[in-house]
């Protein structure tokens, strides 16, 4: 008993109002109460039948026996551990792309890279449980997304991908490509992983072959989906036209099934080719988890021995059955439920259950409304568009996800030197947490590209000079530094990543390319009116201009300085894809921290 303890302890606070009740109960002695109050005192103990108020406090003993018990019941006394199986639902899935100018070929309609984005889209449609995570390679592997629930983010950059986002030519290197999805594997500690290869030859089957059985040691499981044709297509080039060799002829892009099939007999899993009909996804959907029955796991939890306190209850309940008593017991037990607005649903899902469900919905506010969980809260309202009230639900929560959200939230507010601070905080404590790194990436370009805070300070009586420049820059949109080269990074600046491996709190989705793209016509529209207002306003509003500039926040200023910056960015969707993957060979080759 030296570990007795209460595992819902704040159940004993509902003595209160039983006390109260059961005094209550005590002073009016059922029915005497009422004649006590019309007869003399000195008269009413001579009227009372003998032995009727002893009689009458028993009734009251038994319910206040009965009450307490089950306050005790429900406060959850406990004093020893039980062990339990804890189940681990879903297959942790890493697909590999591979992305080398063989992908090209036609033999595939319309062509062997379009039906692989097409069967990658089909896998992550039928991701039901459990993560998902993209890597692509060719000479090397380049991480897409990491282990995710999220697949739809996933999907959203498949239709990006092609050979020219890889920063490295060279063979491909399937082997690297498979000990990196192992590592990602281990580094989210899922025990038992599947890899899906989606590739059309092995340029060095020794080395995959060992990479697989790696895998397999580790307790993970290689499928393969090739795609090809036996025969081969002609090998296309980026420049266009066809690949030829020393002697003129037209080289063909290889198809080795031999070997992938190979290659997933020594990794465990299955072998398939890429059809039309989608059978061959439901096939590697079906093959499930890579070890059934190996996911239970037992622990240690405190065994709630209040139930047992319930069975000395089954005696008052049988005499509640007496005339009058089933009524006390009632009123004295029955919980009374709050009144809410929201249905029946607090009886079966507590507040932050509510939320998770309300914003699964797509109800950010009112699953912001719903939370208790101040990361959970943060969450909902950074997608609800309120990045102030998300960084005050932040305030005072510690860990490195909360320090990331935290950056986020001032990275939207314009807030950038704060935000920067942050993921510095974030990489100090986690130097390997790569959407930090990233977002710091995207924050310092910001910073350099964007105008002067002093550009309309007041104190120039004249208002002219150096600040009139500043302030017309400022509203044209342009950027600081003039350069057409500012245009690719600063698409980048749209928002900061975020991704759904990250604390046990979901994050908002940055805004699209497409949002990007929304703002076009308003831009043209912008700049036309900015021009004309260079030439025949320029003289009558430069002053005014000016002033505005002086009276105005400079974190508005920057904010709508970056929102122009943003609205110049041209049409380039894989951009944002293709610093990521120069970023990571940079790293890997030593040349950036």
């Amino acid at each position: 008993m030296a570990d007795f303890h209460l595992l819902r302890p704040w159940w004993l606070l509902a003595l209160i109002p039983l006390l109260a009740v059961l005094v209550a109960a005590a002073r009016t002695r059922g029915g005497a109460g009422r004649w006590r109050a019309l007869v003399d005192p000195e008269l009413f103990e001579a009227l009372l039948v003998p032995g009727h108020g002893g009689t009458r406090r028993w009734p009251l003993a038994l319910a206040a026996l009965g009450g307490v018990l089950l306050v005790l019941a429900l406060s959850g006394p406990t004093w020893q551990r039980a062990p339990q199986p804890l189940l681990e639902g879903g297959v942790s899935r890493v697909l590999l792309l591979d992305l080398s100018p063989s992908m090209g070929a036609a033999d595939l309609a319309p062509s062997r890279l379009a039906r692989a984005r097409f069967e990658l889209l089909d896998l992550l449609r039928g991701q039901r449980d459990g993560a998902v995570a993209l890597i692509a390679f060719g000479a090397a592997p380049f991480l897409v997304s990491p282990l995710t629930t999220d697949a739809r983010t996933i999907a959203a950059q498949v239709p990006l991908l092609e050979p020219a986002l890889l920063p490295v030519e060279g063979a491909r290197r399937t082997d690297l490509a498979l000990a990196e999805a192992g590592d990602l594997l281990d580094r989210a500690g899922a025990r038992h992983g599947e890899v899906v290869l989606l590739t059309d030859a092995l340029d060095a089957p020794a080395a995959a072959m060992t990479a697989a059985r790696a895998l397999r040691a580790a307790g993970h499981r290689l499928s393969v989906l090739a795609l090809g044709r036996p025969g081969g297509a002609p090998l296309p080039l980026a420049e266009g036209g066809l690949a030829t060799d020393a002697e003129g002829a037209v080289r063909l892009a290889p198809f080795t099934p031999e070997a992938l099939r190979s290659l997933a007999r020594v990794g465990g899993g299955r072998y398939l080719e890429a059809r039309a009909d989608g059978r061959d996804t439901e096939r590697l959907l079906a093959l499930g988890d890579p070890s059934p029955g190996e996911h239970e796991q037992l622990v240690a939890r405190w065994r709630d021995q209040g139930p047992w306190l319930l069975l000395a209850l089954l005696p008052l309940a049988a005499l509640a059955f007496r005339r009058g008593w089933l009524l006390l017991v009632v009123v004295l037990v029955w919980p009374v439920p709050p009144v809410r607005a929201d249905g029946w649903d607090w009886l079966w899902w507590r507040p932050d259950q509510q939320g998770a469900r309300a914003l699964a919905a797509g109800d950010a506010a009112g699953a912001a409304e719903r939370f208790r969980d101040p990361a959970w809260r943060a969450t909902a309202l950074q997608r609800a568009g309120d990045p102030a009230a998300a960084l005050a639900a932040l305030a005072g929560v510690p860990g490195v996800e909360a320090e990331y959200n935290r950056g986020n939230a001032l990275a939207r507010l314009g807030r950038l030197d704060e935000a920067a601070a942050a993921y510095r905080r974030v990489l100090e404590s986690d130097p390997d947490h790569a959407d930090a790194r990233h977002n710091l990436e995207l924050v310092e370009t910001a910073r350099e590209r964007t105008p002067p805070e002093d550009a309309g300070e007041p104190g120039d009586d004249d208002g002219t000079g150096d600040d009139e420049g500043t302030a017309d820059d400022e509203r044209s949109g342009e950027p600081s530094d003039g350069s057409a080269d500012a245009a690719p990074a600063a698409k980048d600046e749209a928002a900061p990543d975020e991704h759904d491996d990250e604390p046990p709190a979901p994050r908002p989705e940055p805004p699209s390319a497409s949002e990007d793209r929304a703002g076009d016509d308003l831009e043209s529209e912008s700049e036309s009116e900015s021009k004309d207002g260079g030439t025949g306003h320029a003289a009558g509003t430069e002053a005014a201009g000016t002033r505005e500039a002086a009276d105005a926040d400079p974190g508005d200023e920057r904010a709508r300085a970056l929102e122009a910056q943003l609205r110049r960015v041209p049409d380039d969707p894989g951009g944002l894809l293709r610093e990521r993957f120069l970023l990571q060979h940079l790293r890997r080759e030593g040349r950036l921290p």
